[in-house]
């Protein structure tokens, strides 16, 4: 029972169907760390819905997906409760390797990661010094394949609702620019997101493009206490 749980999870959250959402914390101090060359993960959750009654044949292709999920994910939980009209709630957690160019640690054995990119050659954008989106490795086309031989309808879907709970936690202010975005119930196009030292922002990129690109946000790492401008959302502070 406990493989054919992982497995259905697993489909339910990579394959044709996208999770209701990806959950990762990622901090200031993980960033800074990442980018001073150390090996980083970072945690995420996934939850979806799984709708329907599986057969023989399809429970025997879940414990296939399992085993495949697992060569390229790193999964370490997961809870199930029952839906409504026979559906399954599923919550999966594990951990997401922290790519940078200075720090590729993990790339190969996961096939998502969280990507922390530089930003340079955009003038207007000097104030951010990097970017940040939940993406995929060169390990995910192997994935895609061997879930396409199990069932071809199970093509991996490579973009993901995401929420970033992001926190300052470095000893100075984190300012962040983020367009499409929802904040604290609140839908937003472009605006800065002020971070005072020791509170936390989530982020929310789900729908619209985001059904097709990945969710992602710029960050200024080497501020000090900023002061948020009219047009900036100030971000909640979490407990």
């Amino acid at each position: 029972m406990k493989r054919l749980v992982v497995g259905l999870a697993i489909a339910g959250a990579l394959a044709g169907c996208k999770a209701e959402m990806v959950e990762v914390r990622l901090s200031a101090e993980d960033i800074n760390s990442a980018l001073a060359g150390e090996d980083v993960t970072v945690r995420f959750a996934a939850s979806f819905n799984v709708l329907g009654e599986l057969d023989a044949e399809q429970r025997a292709q879940m414990d296939q997906l399992q085993a495949i999920a697992e060569r390229y994910l790193s999964i370490d939980d997961f809870q199930m409760t029952r839906g409504d009209y026979g559906s399954a709630e599923l919550e999966l957690e594990g951990e997401l390797p922290l790519i940078t160019s200075e720090n590729r640690a993990g790339a190969a054995r996961s096939a998502f990661a969280i990507f922390v990119d530089a930003v340079e050659g955009e003038p207007l954008l000097s104030a951010f010094s990097h970017s940040v989106r939940l993406g995929t490795t060169e390990t995910f086309a192997a994935m895609e394949s061997n879930m396409q031989e199990v069932n071809i309808m199970l093509a991996a879907d490579a973009v993901q609702p995401v929420q970033f709970r992001l926190r300052a936690d470095a000893g100075a202010d984190l300012q962040v620019l983020a367009g499409g975005f929802q904040l604290s119930g609140e839908s937003f196009g472009v605006r800065t997101i002020p971070i005072e030292d020791g509170d936390s922002a989530t982020i929310t990129f789900k729908g619209g493009a985001y059904d097709a690109v990945a969710g992602s946000f710029l960050i200024s790492l080497d501020q000090g206490p900023t002061v948020a401008s009219e047009q900036s959302s100030p971000a909640r502070k979490v407990k």
